[in-house]
C-alpha cells in the first residue's frame, strides 16, 4: 500500500493545467498503463459531499443531436449498449411506458429510445450540473415527453414501468434510502457498471467506500457493494433476479482486492417485480 501511495502522490506532481488538457483518451491511456488499479480502499463511512463534480456542456448535447439525426441513432458511449434491446424483450412497442433514467447523461440515448418506444414518457434525475444543458435542450427542441426531475423526493411520486441506474447508484451516498423508496413505483429496476463482491468478513458484510484514481485528473469515491446484502433490498420487496452478468464495457482491474472479496465484478443486473 505504501508503494501504491507514493505513485499516486507522483501523478499529482503533474501540471493541473496539463492534466485538464489531455484528451480523455490519452488520459485514460496513460492511467491504465501507470496506475493499473482502479480504486483504493477508505476508512470513510460515507461519500464526500462534493463528489463526482463532472457535467457536460449544452454544446456537447447539441451535438449529439446532431448526429443522431445524420446516423439515425445513438453514438455516445453506453455503460450497457443494449438497453433497448432489453427494453423491447420486456415492453410492447406499442404500450404506453414511463422510463426513468438515473444517472442519465446523453440525449441520444433519449433520442433512440423515443424512436423505437413511440408512448413513452422519458424522465432523467441527476446531479445539477449535468442537467442543467437538458433545460436549454429540452426548450428549444420542444422535446414534449422529455421530463426532469429536479429532486430525489419528486421520484417517488410517479409509478415507473422501468428505472434505470446507469452505473451511478455507487455515488448516492444514501442508496438504502433510495433503493427502498423505488422498489414502491417500479416494477423493472436495472444496473449497469455497478461492482459487487462476496465475502465472509463481517465488516465488509454491507459495503466499502474506495477512492476511485484510475481516471486522471478526476478522483471520486463511490461503493463497492456486499451483493448478498444488496440483493436483500430487492428480494424483500417482492423482486426477483431476472440476470446478472459481467460488463463487458471495461476491465477493471480489482487485484488489490482479491485478499478479502471473492467474485468481485463490475455487473449488470435486472430485478422484476413479481
Amino acid at each position: 500500500m505504501i508503494y501504491l501511495d507514493k505513485l499516486y502522490a507522483l501523478r499529482e506532481k503533474i501540471p493541473q493545467i496539463l492534466r485538464k488538457i489531455l484528451p480523455k483518451l490519452i488520459r485514460r491511456k496513460i492511467n491504465q498503463k501507470f496506475f493499473r488499479y482502479y480504486f483504493l480502499p477508505t476508512e470513510l463511512k460515507s461519500l464526500p459531499k462534493s463528489n463526482y463534480p463532472d457535467k457536460e456542456s449544452y454544446e456537447y448535447q447539441e451535438n449529439l443531436i446532431y448526429k443522431f439525426n445524420l446516423e439515425k441513432k445513438q453514438t455516445s458511449f453506453m455503460t450497457y449498449p443494449n438497453l433497448i434491446e432489453l427494453l423491447k424483450k420486456n415492453f410492447d412497442l406499442k404500450n404506453d411506458m414511463k422510463f426513468l433514467d438515473i444517472g442519465g447523461e446523453r440525449i441520444d440515448f433519449y433520442l433512440d429510445l423515443n424512436k423505437n418506444f413511440k408512448n413513452m414518457e422519458y424522465y432523467i434525475f441527476n446531479i445539477k450540473s449535468m442537467i442543467e444543458p437538458f433545460r436549454k435542450i429540452k426548450l428549444k427542441f420542444d422535446y414534449k415527453n422529455f421530463h426532469i426531475i429536479d429532486k430525489e423526493e419528486d421520484i417517488f411520486k410517479i409509478n415507473f414501468n422501468f428505472i434505470n441506474f446507469g452505473s451511478c447508484v455507487q455515488y448516492f451516498d444514501k442508496y438504502e434510502k433510495l433503493l427502498n423508496e423505488i422498489t414502491n413505483n417500479s416494477n423493472y429496476i436495472f444496473f449497469s457498471g455497478t461492482h459487487l463482491y462476496d465475502t465472509l468478513e463481517k465488516k465488509f458484510d454491507k459495503h466499502i467506500i474506495v477512492k476511485q484514481v484510475n481516471l486522471l485528473p478526476n478522483e471520486n469515491f463511490l461503493y463497492l457493494f456486499n451483493r448478498r446484502n444488496f440483493f436483500q433490498i430487492f428480494y424483500k420487496k417482492n423482486f426477483e433476479l431476472v440476470f446478472e452478468e459481467e460488463n463487458l464495457t471495461d476491465k477493471v482491474n480489482y487485484d488489490n482486492f482479491k485478499d478479502n472479496f471473492i467474485n468481485i465484478k463490475y455487473s449488470d443486473f435486472l430485478f422484476k417485480k413479481k
